[in-house]
């Protein structure tokens, strides 16, 4: 058997509740309370404390569920995070994390002007974020071989191009009694295709179309890219798993 990385496997762990807290203490920071005096009077307590829950609802256990494959591949050895899936989680996660670094460290970029982060939580939302950015970007390097050059971006943009190519599920059928649409493939294929488009949407669209589909207002839709980013990549990830027969 392969030796375990109780080093990485730590790490994980670590960094999955380090982002988890971040994200939660920078939803409750942004909004608990609108910058706009009269806006807020209008909002109320129980509309401040719904939209922090919508904001928890799909993040949280996201965040959890990625951790814990990372961590179950960590602790099975270099062989597993070497696999094709391991490695899209891992850079899925790098993704997202240093979206989510530069959304609490240069908020006003992100959130239309609003700069609502005291300096103490930038610096350690940043440093959560941007530690789990490099973790998860150093255990990339480590299991993928570099191109004749000595570069890794071939690489990215190959595996990026060859995962929109192959986004549509194979050997999907109308049947709903055929094996292949029984494993989910075709509904893992469309969700994470309208998770992507949710994931570009806030970044390229003006106010207020940029809140969908968070419906965070203007202070954490487009930071929230960064997970509907992270699920698009969960999906694939699913999809591939369901095509090879490894979902069950």
């Amino acid at each position: 058997s392969k030796p375990a990385l109780p080093a990485v496997t730590k790490a994980y762990t670590l960094s999955g509740l380090a982002t988890g807290a971040a994200w939660t203490a920078c939803s409750c920071v942004a909004l608990s309370s609108h910058p706009n005096a009269a806006i807020d009077a209008v909002c109320g307590l129980r509309h401040n404390l719904l939209t922090i829950a919508q904001a928890y609802a799909l993040p949280l256990p996201l965040i959890w569920a990625v951790a814990s494959a990372l961590r179950s591949a960590a602790a099975a050895g270099w062989d597993r995070l070497s696999s094709a899936t391991y490695r899209r989680l891992n850079l899925a996660l790098f993704t997202s994390s240093a979206w989510l670094c530069a959304a609490a460290v240069c908020m006003p970029a992100f959130a239309y002007g609003y700069d609502m982060y005291p300096a103490a939580l930038k610096a350690a939302a940043g440093a959560a974020h941007g530690l789990t950015a490099l973790l998860c970007a150093g255990v990339w390097v480590r299991t993928v071989e570099p191109t004749r050059s000595g570069h890794y971006m071939p690489r990215l943009v190959r595996g990026l191009a060859g995962s929109l190519a192959t986004l549509a599920p194979k050997s999907a059928s109308d049947d709903p009694e055929a094996a292949s649409s029984r494993d989910g493939r075709s509904e893992l294929a469309l969700c994470a295709a309208l998770f992507a488009w949710f994931a570009v949407l806030p970044v390229v669209s003006p106010f207020p179309m940029a809140t969908v589909p968070a419906i965070l207002g203007k202070r954490m839709s487009r930071a929230y890219s960064a997970w509907t980013w992270l699920a698009a990549c969960v999906c694939y990830v699913l999809k591939d798993a369901a095509e090879r027969g490894r979902s069950s």
